[in-house]
């Protein structure tokens, strides 16, 4: 019975011994297969990241923008309503040459007991520079600069008070003559007046689509020189706002990129 399994043993082991050079090359073509050019490559490569800058050229397209914030103000209960239309060119994604002209008008109650009116167009030529011009996204940040110019008509009024005892208009009471007392009837129409003025702008416009932007601008206003009626000046010019030697506008410009 020793001797049985003895050999057995002796077999068992001869059959091992035979085998390792047969295991050792299994092993040998399993490396060579991974190491070998065609399972390189299905490995799978890094995702490289696309680039966030890009250099544009000198034309990139005509753009068409609309002005809501004069017409939304209206429409919110406010005394002016204006209507603008601006055009611009790019260049190089960096500068925007920039024309403006829109139609504004005013009726309006003044603090003395007054109403003031007035319709025009207006006009305004400049420059808007992009900080974000090298970014693909397409949005931008700017700043620039804006001439504006208008020539209007406009009418001053007193307003009567209603007597609250006898019924009835009497005089303004903020429009006394000093030396001999009572109201003063004052109606002033068709008085004529011109402005020129400066705008710094900066503001905000966000890609929507490739050809849709939206956005957003503050205009800090200069009077560089004006002319008005001889019997009082106007509380509120088309395209600068209300008058005086600086103001402050807003609009709210959705633009159009034309496809050329």
């Amino acid at each position: 019975m020793a001797r049985r399994i003895s050999n057995c043993s002796i077999s068992l082991l001869l059959c091992c011994l035979l085998s390792l050079p047969a295991f050792g090359q299994s092993i040998q073509s399993s490396a060579n297969r991974a190491n070998s050019p065609e399972q390189k490559k299905e490995k799978k490569e890094p995702k490289k990241l696309e680039p966030t800058e890009m250099e544009y050229p000198l034309y990139n397209g005509v753009s068409v923008g609309v002005d809501l914030w004069g017409v939304g103000s209206k429409l919110l209960g406010g005394e002016n309503l204006s209507a603008e239309v601006c055009v611009n060119v790019n260049l190089y994604n960096r500068f925007l040459p920039t024309a403006e002209i829109g139609y504004a008008q005013s009726n309006a109650d003044g603090d003395i007991g007054t109403r003031y009116k007035t319709q025009a167009p207006y006009f305004r030529i400049g420059l808007d520079y992009n900080a974000l011009y090298k970014r693909k996204h397409g949005h931008m940040i700017t700043v620039g600069l804006r001439y504006g110019v208008t020539n209007f008509k406009y009418d001053i009024e007193a307003i009567g008070l209603d007597d609250p005892i006898y019924g009835g208009t009497v005089g303004n009471p903020n429009l006394e003559d000093d030396i001999w007392g009572g109201s003063l009837p004052y109606n002033q129409p068709g008085m004529k007046g011109s402005m020129k003025w400066i705008e710094v702008c900066t503001g905000l416009r966000a890609r929507i689509t490739p050809s849709l932007y939206m956005g957003w601008a503050i205009r800090f206003k200069y009077k560089l020189s004006a002319t008005t009626g001889q019997y009082g000046d106007p509380w509120y010019v088309p395209g600068y706002g209300k008058y005086g030697s600086s103001t402050i506008g807003v609009t709210y410009t959705i633009t159009y990129k034309l496809p050329f």
